[in-house]
């Protein structure tokens, strides 16, 4: 097996426990790991500005990917290394076709989400009393009218548009209608959500354009994840490692089942393949 140089990690159900913190054990590990000179690397579905400061004030952090992989930053230069956006054509055809389906709408650009007053009242009533609830606040911006109306008049490309339907069988109806727009893709992170994304990007693009970056090996990365959306990632690692608490079909495809991540499945993986 070759040496691990690269930890890629998911934030929310991986690194993050349920309260939405770093556990003390994990925290340990990653030091640990940093001090044999592995890159620790968050790959998030967050935009940037959602990556939580107990995350960026890991010590060594270089490097961060958002958005599913639409945007890697160097967070030493600010530089960014790779941005794969969709066209606010694209977004409009998007919005159009799923015009009748009742649901939440939101955009990132930039970093930041934005979605309509309506939207914004119902995502805080959804995760009233939940550790999601301030990121969502501080993370999200209420437009004036709708999605639609704010690409239209302000059409820069974006990262992603984010929807939250109502039940799983909602949404994969959702990806059935929005299926065979030309330049877009999805990720599939949580049950009743849905990211439409760049069509050649997500995780494992993402992490195959670091590697290249950085001159290393698909064989010298230990990724981790959860949800539908972290595959490609598992999928691009020399090491894929599930948690406890991840879909099945991410927990079968892995090379490892670690503990849940409220019971410090980071922490348990980098002790079993690094430490």
């Amino acid at each position: 097996m070759a040496e691990i140089k690269l930890l890629a990690l998911d934030l929310d159900g991986t690194l993050l426990n349920g309260e939405k913190q770093i556990s003390p054990r994990t925290r340990a590990a990653l030091d640990r790991v940093r001090q044999q000179g592995v890159l620790v690397v968050p790959v998030t579905g967050r935009p940037s500005q959602g990556i939580p400061q107990a995350v960026l004030d890991l010590p060594g952090l270089r490097y961060a990917v958002s958005s599913n992989g639409a945007t890697i930053r160097d967070l030493a230069t600010g530089q960014v290394l790779l941005e794969k956006l969709l066209p606010a054509a694209t977004c409009l055809e998007v919005l159009d076709r799923c015009a009748q389906v009742p649901m939440l709408r939101e955009v990132f650009r930039a970093g930041v989400g934005y979605l309509s007053q309506g939207d914004y009242e119902t995502l805080r009533a959804r995760y009233a009393g939940t550790s999601m609830l301030q990121y969502h606040l501080d993370t999200r911006q209420v437009l004036p009218g709708t999605v639609a109306e704010f690409l239209q008049a302000d059409p820069r490309p974006v990262e992603e548009l984010f929807f939250l339907t109502g039940s799983p069988q909602e949404k994969a109806a959702l990806r059935d209608l929005l299926t065979g727009i030309q330049g877009i893709g999805f990720a599939d992170p949580f049950p009743n959500d849905l990211e439409v994304i760049a069509g050649d990007i997500d995780k494992g693009e993402a992490l195959r354009f670091l590697l290249r970056h950085l001159g290393l090996e698909a064989s010298q990365v230990l990724a981790m994840g959860d949800g539908g959306s972290d595959l490609p990632l598992l999928q691009a690692a020399g090491i894929g490692v599930a948690m406890a608490n991840a879909t099945e079909g991410v927990k079968a495809a892995a090379d490892f089942v670690t503990t849940s991540c409220d019971e410090d499945g980071v922490a348990v993986a980098l002790e079993k393949f690094v430490l």
